[in-house]
């Protein structure tokens, strides 16, 4: 029988690849045995080594938090070809990334249906097929070879024009970075952040509630595997109880105070509101605190609160640099998480020095 969705006989622009000088073939699906890019363009005589490639490939890496895919991916990747004794040879480089957690039976309900919202059907519309595992090449899994040929590309221009590429998540869903928030040089020109600028302060802490969560130690269960178990368990209560609240007051907050009235949930609402105007929900790398919405609390609000009880050892990489807007951020990828469904977003971007 004809494969679903083989509709036609493609044609010859349905490829994979990018670029004219520098040329880049990305391969491999989200659940098969690797991915990886062909680059060809290159010129000779660059020093390059896995080394040069392996740190962007760690950044997009997934599995870093909770509000990332929960895939377990070393992203190791290898040179196959194109160098040697550690220099480009001008010849086309083939660099290969193993899937290692390969799990296609979690898409079988998936393999006849295109998700709404996602690319399976556009898939489907350009290659005249589509696999059944995943999302095949529209999988964010094809981005590690268009990652690891950028790590060369950007090699090349800042060792020849002497320019620096910084990147930022500007935009989660309808929560967007102001504009007003990124810095500005001699004439009002953006300058954005520096890649290092953007790690550390697009990273919060999460922060959680000591009257729901407590992290269970080795003194209260000796068993590791039983430990973990239960600090899972307690996670997922401590998570559950704070979107309950968020959930409550923006649901509330959408309907507007008269039809809350007239549901009855008003005095749950109002509640809800009270509890979140003051509850510390993460933390950022100078120590400021926010609430779920990205309110800064100060001194006053946090009188008497024992922060180091709040702490949590997960950190949160959303690698937006405006704290307040990043803690938006995570509350609505939270909240999308917990419906197990997904959201994308946008990002900005500078590029400095060159001739």
């Amino acid at each position: 029988p004809r494969p679903i969705g083989a509709l036609r006989p493609r044609r010859a622009e349905a490829m994979s690849t990018f670029g004219q000088v520098f040329r880049v073939t990305t391969f491999g699906e989200s659940h098969c045995k690797g991915v990886g890019a062909i680059v060809d363009g290159c010129p000779p005589c660059l020093a390059l080594t896995e080394a040069d490639i392996q740190p962007q490939l760690t950044r997009r890496r997934p599995g870093q938090s909770r509000l990332t895919t929960p895939r377990a991916e070393k992203d190791l990747v290898q040179i196959l070809s194109g160098t040697e004794h550690g220099h480009t040879l001008g010849t086309p480089i083939g660099l290969f990334v193993p899937n290692e957690d390969q799990r296609p039976g979690d898409y079988k309900e998936m393999s006849d249906i295109p998700r709404p919202g996602h690319a399976d059907f556009t898939y489907l519309i350009k290659y005249g097929n589509k696999a059944s595992s995943g999302g095949g090449r529209s999988s964010a899994r094809e981005t590690i070879g268009r990652v690891a040929a950028g790590a060369i590309a950007e090699k090349w221009l800042r060792g020849t024009y002497g320019t620096e590429i910084s990147c930022w998540v500007s935009s989660i869903g309808d929560v967007s970075l102001p504009e007003s928030a990124v810095p500005r040089g001699e004439g009002g020109c953006l300058v954005g952040w520096t890649r290092a600028q953007v790690d550390e302060y697009g990273t919060l802490r999460m922060l959680r509630d000591p009257a729901t969560f407590h992290r269970v130690g080795e003194a209260e269960v000796a068993d590791a595997d039983e430990r973990r178990k239960a600090n899972i368990d307690a996670e997922v209560a401590a998570e559950d109880a704070f979107l309950k609240l968020v959930g409550v007051h923006a649901g509330a907050s959408a309907a507007g105070v008269a039809e809350a009235a007239k549901r009855g949930v008003a005095a749950a609402a109002a509640g809800a509101a009270e509890a979140l105007r003051a509850m510390p929900c993460y933390e950022d790398w100078q120590g400021g605190v926010y609430t779920h919405d990205g309110a800064q609390l100060g001194e006053a609000e946090l009188k008497g609160v024992d922060l180091a009880s709040w702490r949590t050892d997960e950190l949160l990489p959303l690698r937006c640099p405006h704290p307040p807007t990043a803690c938006r951020m995570a509350t609505l990828i939270r909240q999308v998480k917990v419906e197990k469904d997904s959201i994308g977003g946008g990002g900005g971007c500078v590029c400095t020095g060159g001739a």
